[in-house]
């Protein structure tokens, strides 16, 4: 009898053992995603003036990980905002309204000339910048949206 009470409980151990254990996964594991930072001439967002707004229109958008790894960008959008004015027909006075114009730009890291010049003349305090939309493509060819990078001009 207490030879077969023990094999019971050995029996019971062994079982009990076995559904603990946790298989192994033979699938690879998934590629860590990095944590990514934007920057356009250096500047990472954030308030500028407009001699600085106007000197980094001409750089490129940079995606860096935080080994200092550079991710190719796909492409990304610019939203820029500003106060526009018109004259009202009916009262005859100037009034002021919000505005923006926006524009993806793809397989490349900066924006077109036109776009450039345009922001380096027409820049104001006041005025908004943003860049979203920003893809990158990693190493192993997967592709990541990077967070968006906002300046406003003081």
């Amino acid at each position: 009898m207490k030879k077969l009470l023990l094999f019971f409980v050995l029996a019971l151990a062994t079982s009990a053992n076995a559904q603990t254990q946790k298989p192994k996964s033979s699938a690879p594991a998934e590629p860590a995603i990095p944590k990514v930072t934007v920057s356009i001439g250096g500047y990472k967002g954030g308030n500028i003036t407009s001699d600085i707004l106007s000197g980094i229109v001409d750089s490129s958008v940079t995606v860096r990980d935080g080994k200092g790894t550079t991710y190719q960008v796909v492409r990304f959008r610019v939203l820029y905002k500003f106060k526009s004015t018109y004259d009202d027909p009916d009262t005859g006075q100037k009034k002021a309204f919000d505005d923006m114009r926006t524009n993806d730009f793809s397989n490349t890291a900066v924006m077109s000339e036109l776009w450039r010049q345009s922001i380096k003349d027409n820049v104001k305090k006041g005025d908004e910048m943003i860049f979203d939309n920003i893809i990158v493509k990693l190493k192993n060819g997967t592709r990541l949206m990077a967070p968006p990078v906002t300046f406003k001009v003081i």
